[in-house]
């Protein structure tokens, strides 16, 4: 059965500025990044927080344009000539399709520019803090990584199931 890998990019706050890519393994001494096809390595002991996010697939914006009627075989000529549809109203005129999609085009370009920035907030999936060291926050923090999710150490993780199971009173 094949494992599914989720990539997760890290934004890591250090003593020198941020840094920010695919988090790609964690150990004891350092984190890898896939920043642009390059591995960034950055030593545990420069890193202040790390903050964990989704990636998010591009936006495709809406289309609300109309041009034109949407079915001109819906409409008949009446007794009086003029163009009609099965309930009696009227065939749009020239100016009144025009208008439409005047304005169509109008309320398109505005819903896109007020959905583009929401689409761009990517709000984080966990936050650790690594001034205090704490093991237990470096193996969790290693969950999200490329190389942890294709390689996961299954026995460790049994043990640590065990060791909560037991302490759990029936």
């Amino acid at each position: 059965m094949a494992q599914n890998v989720k990539p997760y990019i890290a934004v890591l706050k250090t003593k020198h500025g941020k840094q920010k890519g695919i988090l790609y393994k964690v150990d004891s001494t350092q984190v890898i990044l896939n920043h642009d096809g390059e591995f960034v390595t950055v030593p545990l002991n420069e890193i202040k927080t790390v903050q964990i996010r989704t990636i998010k697939k591009g936006y495709r914006g809406m289309n609300l344009i109309k041009i034109g009627t949407q079915n001109p075989d819906q409409y008949t000529i009446d007794k009086r000539g003029k163009l009609v549809d099965k309930w009696g109203k009227e065939a749009p005129t020239l100016e009144e399709e025009a208008g439409t999609t005047f304005f169509s085009v109008i309320f398109t370009a505005i819903a896109n520019a007020v959905a583009l920035p929401i689409h761009a907030i990517n709000p984080n999936v966990a936050r650790f803090n690594l001034y205090q060291k704490e093991s237990g926050e470096l193996n969790e923090l290693s969950y999200y990584s490329i190389y942890y999710q294709a390689n996961p150490d299954v026995l460790a993780e049994l043990r640590k199931m065990k060791n909560i199971s037991s302490t759990i009173k029936r």
